[in-house]
């Protein structure tokens, strides 16, 4: 084993084992007080919960506390109705499992349902009333969920508001990195990275709506007052996506000579703009800070913008597929341009947002 590696990692992975192991150490105490008679279902519904965003936590709280509530009553209900036979338990197991499964396809809160009527069904030992059995794993599981929530809130809490700005950040990079990107020629290696880099965009847009859900979670219990604005700001990101693939596509396309000539420099250096505002606003997000002033962008635009006129109107004449072109790269740059402002503006409503109550 490679220790110095382990002792490399992060202080994101040391916070969730520290989560986890406080969640488990703590419920095991807990169920020991009370003298719980299966005190591991307790220990293990904490570990279960725990999870590295408080409202994903939440989340499996909730779904956690239904599932057991609507499993256990289901397995009560069944273990009063069957024979106490060999049988009638095996009848009663899979009628159970199985109803309740069949209700977990439609309801995700019901995933752990059949767990905890399998539980109730198979652990309850001969001697002890089924209420009781039931009433003593419904106990065990909500105590292990009630703990995993508070140690979710109290030790190293992650928000679902900081990874979000994270996702949006990883997003904003990737898009950056595609700008700087020559997509003239063929070239397996550098579409190999092209593919990459959208395969990890879709996977951060993905997850902005378990985020999305994390924070209405957070807000309705109060624990996070943060300003960031999950729709507008996947919106924004989404349509700067679609504007700058416009612009990728226009890359790929070949010049006319005399665009080619007259609107290299001033092209790169739009493209280098963008790039470098592209990273300031991820940093932004991150560090809950102002977007640096866009007149560097804004003057890389003009310039360009400038020169495309001085082509248009200049002497040389231009064919009709050599205007097309010209026309359409204005219009994506400028796409590109409004979006990265309506991306500006959003971040700047989320500057100094708390991340906590």
């Amino acid at each position: 084993m490679n220790v110095s590696k382990w002792m490399q990692l992060d202080s994101e992975v040391w916070q969730a084992g520290l989560r986890t192991a406080a969640a488990g150490g703590l419920t095991l105490l807990v169920a020991d007080l009370l003298a719980l008679p299966q005190g591991y279902w307790a220990v293990i519904s904490a570990v279960i919960i725990v999870q590295n965003r408080i409202g994903a936590s939440l989340q499996a709280a909730a779904s956690r506390i239904i599932g057991t509530l609507v499993g256990g009553l289901v397995g009560f209900a069944v273990a009063m109705i069957m024979p106490a036979t060999p049988i009638g338990a095996f009848l009663g197991l899979v009628l159970a499992i199985g109803a309740l499964g069949m209700m977990a396809v439609r309801q995700v809160n019901l995933r752990v349902a059949p767990l905890t009527a399998a539980i109730l069904l198979v652990s309850a030992p001969s001697h002890v009333e089924v209420w009781i059995s039931a009433t003593h794993r419904m106990v065990e599981i909500l105590i292990g969920s009630a703990i995993g929530v508070l140690v979710s809130m109290t030790i190293a809490p992650g928000r679902s508001d900081t990874w979000m700005r994270t996702e949006a950040a990883e997003i904003l990079s990737r898009l950056a990195t595609l700008f700087g990107i020559d997509r003239s020629g063929k070239d397996a290696a550098r579409d190999s990275g092209i593919a990459e880099a959208d395969t990890a965009i879709d996977k951060a847009f993905r997850s902005f709506d378990t985020l999305t859900r994390e924070i209405t979670e957070e807000r309705a219990s109060h624990i996070s007052r943060g300003v960031v604005e999950p729709e507008r700001l996947r919106h924004d990101l989404r349509d700067l996506r679609t504007s700058s693939s416009f612009l990728f596509r226009m890359s790929r396309l070949p010049e006319p000579a005399p665009v080619a000539d007259a609107l290299a420099q001033p092209l790169a250096d739009v493209t280098e703009a963008v790039r470098t505002a592209l990273t300031g606003l991820g940093q932004s997000l991150v560090a809950r800070e102002a977007p640096s002033d866009p007149d560097a962008l804004d003057q890389a635009f003009a310039a360009f913008q400038d020169s495309a006129q001085t082509l248009m109107g200049g002497s040389a004449t231009l064919d009709a597929p050599a205007i097309a072109y010209l026309n359409n790269l204005s219009f994506a740059l400028e796409q590109v341009r409004h979006s990265i402002a309506s991306l500006t503006g959003c971040v700047s409503d989320m500057t100094h947002a708390p991340a906590s109550a």
